[in-house]
């Protein structure tokens, strides 16, 4: 004969105690996921962070005086000198992967790095490397007479570094300059 009287209460307990283990797997699953995204996007942030700050301290500052100098009766500029050096002491800029670029209305001339036309004298220098760095200060001599520069020309000048630092300069010639002579551009 079969028995019907038996009790379910301890069976009807083991089944709960494994829906809950695997309610408590599935959460701890979960947990460490969602810990592991957090971790992947906070160490993306901190590149971020750091690449930003590489950025901002190695921002390039040009003088606030450039000295142009005019070649011939017909007033065209031959040079062009300026000061540069960094905007803040994070980090170091190489002047050897300088590119320069002036641009007037109608002429835009890139200098690219190793140009001849391009010279570099240190007025204040720390180390011998060809690194900008906090505290030194290079003056830029640009031979810009393919250009074309003339007599009352507004010009701009653009320095990048290969790091993405960047500076520029607008200055205008005046009109009633005389031929060979040295002129401070403000």
């Amino acid at each position: 004969m079969l028995r019907d009287d038996r009790d379910d209460r301890a069976f009807t307990g083991l089944e709960a105690a494994i829906i809950f283990i695997a309610f408590v797997v599935v959460a701890s699953v979960f947990a460490y996921v969602v810990l592991g995204v957090g971790m992947a996007t906070s160490q993306k942030n901190q590149e971020v962070l750091h690449a930003a700050l590489d950025e901002a301290g190695s921002a390039l500052r040009p003088g606030y005086t450039v000295i142009a100098k005019l070649d011939n009766d017909k007033g065209f500029l031959k040079s062009i000198a300026f000061d540069l050096e960094t905007a803040t002491d994070l980090a170091a800029i190489d002047m050897r992967s300088m590119t320069y670029t002036a641009a007037t209305g109608d002429t835009l001339i890139t200098f690219p790095p190793g140009d001849t036309a391009v010279t570099l004298s240190w007025r204040y220098r720390r180390d011998t490397d060809a690194l900008l760095e906090a505290g030194e200060v290079v003056t830029v001599h640009l031979d810009v007479r393919s250009v074309g520069i003339q007599r009352g020309d507004t010009f701009t000048l653009d320095m990048t570094a290969s790091g993405g630092a960047t500076a520029s300069l607008t200055r205008m010639i005046p009109t009633g300059i005389d031929k060979n002579v040295y002129v401070e551009l403000f």
